[in-house]
C-alpha cells in the first residue's frame, strides 16, 4: 500500500513538474528582453551622469570638457565654411574654364565660316572692281571682328576682375567677423574657467558663459548680414557685362550692314 502511495506521489510529482518547467522556461525567456531594455536604460544613466559635469551645479566640475566640447564645435564650423568656400571657388573656376572654351569654339567655327563665303565671294567677282570691293569687305569685316572679340574679351575681364573683387571683400569681412566670435568664445570660456576657480557659484558660471557664447553669435549674424549684398553686386555687374557685349554686338552689325550694301552695290547684286 505504501509503495503504491509512493508511486502515484512519484507520477503526481512528474506530472505536475512537466507544467511547471515549461513555465519557468518561459519566464525566463520573458525576463531576458526586459534585461536587456534595463542595461541599455543603465548605460543611459551612467552616460548621463558622466556628462553631469558639463552643466547646472556640477558646471565647474567638468568646465575643461565643456570647453573642449565648444572648441571641437567650433573647429567643425570653421571646417565645414571653408570647405563650403572652396567647393564654391571650384565651380567658379571651373564654369569659366567652359565658357571659355565654348566661346573659342564658336570663334574657330565663324572664321572658318567667314574664310568659306569670302572664296565663294572671290570666286563670284569677275572684274578688278569687284574683286577689289570683295576684298574691301573682308578687310572692313576682319577688322570689325577683331574689334568686337576686343570689346566682349574686355567686358568679361571686367566683369571676373569685379566679382573677384567683390568675393574677396566678402571673405575679408567673413573671416574678420569670424575671427571676433572666435575670441569672443575663447574669452567667455576662460571667464568660465576663472569664475569656477574664484568659487562662484556653477549655475551661474554656466548661464553666463552660455549667455556670452550666445550674443557673441548673434554679433557674428549681424556682421556677416551685410555680406550677402555682394549677390546684388555680382548680379549688377553681370549686367554691365551684358550691355557691353550688346552693344560690341551692336556695333559689329552696323559696320557689316554697311559694308554688306557697298559690296552688293559693287556686285550689282
Amino acid at each position: 500500500m505504501i509503495q503504491a502511495l509512493s508511486s502515484k506521489s512519484f507520477v503526481a510529482v512528474a506530472l505536475i513538474a512537466s507544467f511547471i518547467a515549461p513555465s519557468v522556461a518561459f519566464a525566463e525567456e520573458a525576463q531576458r528582453p526586459r534585461d536587456a531594455v534595463r542595461d541599455r536604460v543603465e548605460q543611459r544613466v551612467d552616460q548621463q551622469r558622466a556628462n553631469k559635469g558639463v552643466g547646472g551645479q556640477n558646471f565647474c566640475t567638468n568646465v575643461d570638457k565643456a570647453a573642449a566640447q565648444i572648441t571641437e564645435h567650433m573647429g567643425k564650423r570653421e571646417t565645414g565654411k571653408m570647405e563650403k568656400r572652396d567647393v564654391r571657388g571650384q565651380k567658379v573656376e571651373d564654369r569659366r574654364g567652359i565658357k571659355d572654351g565654348k566661346l573659342d569654339d564658336r570663334r574657330d567655327d565663324r572664321d572658318g565660316n567667314r574664310t568659306e563665303r569670302y572664296d565663294k565671294l572671290f570666286a563670284r567677282a569677275t572684274t578688278p572692281e569687284q574683286k577689289t570691293a570683295v576684298e574691301t569687305f573682308k578687310s572692313t569685316v576682319e577688322t570689325a571682328v577683331t574689334t568686337r572679340r576686343t570689346a566682349v574679351d574686355k567686358a568679361i575681364t571686367d566683369y571676373r576682375t569685379a566679382v573677384d573683387a567683390t568675393l574677396a571683400d566678402r571673405k575679408a569681412k567673413v573671416d574678420a567677423a569670424w575671427a571676433t566670435l572666435k575670441s569672443s568664445v575663447d574669452a567667455a570660456i576662460a571667464k568660465a574657467k576663472a569664475d569656477c576657480a574664484a568659487g562662484t557659484d556653477p549655475a551661474s558660471v554656466r548661464e553666463t558663459m552660455r549667455a556670452s557664447i550666445q550674443s557673441a553669435n548673434e554679433t557674428f549674424k549681424t556682421a556677416v548680414k551685410p555680406a550677402g549684398d555682394a549677390d546684388d553686386k555680382v548680379k549688377a555687374l553681370r549686367d554691365t557685362r551684358d550691355a557691353a557685349v550688346k552693344a560690341a554686338m551692336d556695333t559689329f552689325k552696323t559696320t557689316f550692314d554697311a559694308a554688306l550694301a557697298t559690296l552688293k552695290k559693287a556686285l550689282g547684286v
